[in-house]
């Protein structure tokens, strides 16, 4: 009986992953209400070339939990008005006046821009990082920015093995988007 829960656990194994997400900046009069009234949307995330390789699963898992948890954040690429190489980006944009030019043509009033930072193993664990920053258009600055941040091993007893990248982008992009200024429905 011992024997064969053993096996069992070792066959399924289990898994440790952390959510070591955080705020790094707020603007001090930044309130609820108005990021609720207003229209927002996302960029596409991007990535350094370091990150490349996992650029599109990682764009797959962060929008699907975008649309589970705020649907109300729709894709720039969605939103009439809007360049698609604009909306569209591959490398992270610093966005300048001429953007913002064109993003006060549209209805968008708040702008969230995700970057995937970092994918590696580090110490037998899968760490994974991405940036968010949520701009507002008319004043062409920054409100809000925040790290999602994951880090995650299976572990069978001993040795341990990294958990896999899918799992830990999934407790990054929760632990950002938990961390976005505006109320959950």
């Amino acid at each position: 009986m011992r024997l064969s829960l053993l096996l069992l656990l070792l066959g399924v194994g289990c898994s440790s992953i952390s959510d070591l997400s955080r705020e790094t900046y707020k603007k001090g009069f930044l309130k609820i209400d108005p990021l609720q009234k207003e229209k927002t949307a996302i960029l596409q995330m991007t990535g350094d070339n370091a990150v490349r390789e996992y650029l599109p699963k990682a764009r797959g898992i962060f929008d699907i939990l975008m649309q589970e948890t705020q649907p109300d954040i729709r894709p720039l690429y969605t939103v009439s008005n809007v360049d698609a190489s604009f909306a569209l980006p591959l490398t992270k944009k610093v966005l300048e006046e001429s953007d913002f030019a064109q993003l006060k043509k549209t209805s968008i009033r708040f702008l969230v821009q995700i970057h995937l930072q970092q994918v590696e193993i580090v110490e037998g664990a899968t760490q994974v990082k991405i940036e968010g920053r949520l701009w507002d258009i008319e004043q062409g600055n920054i409100l809000w920015e925040a790290v999602g941040e994951s880090r995650g091993h299976l572990f069978l007893f001993f040795p341990t093995a990294p958990a896999s990248f899918e799992k830990a982008m999934e407790v990054a992009s929760r632990g950002l988007i938990q961390k976005l200024p505006m109320r959950r429905r």
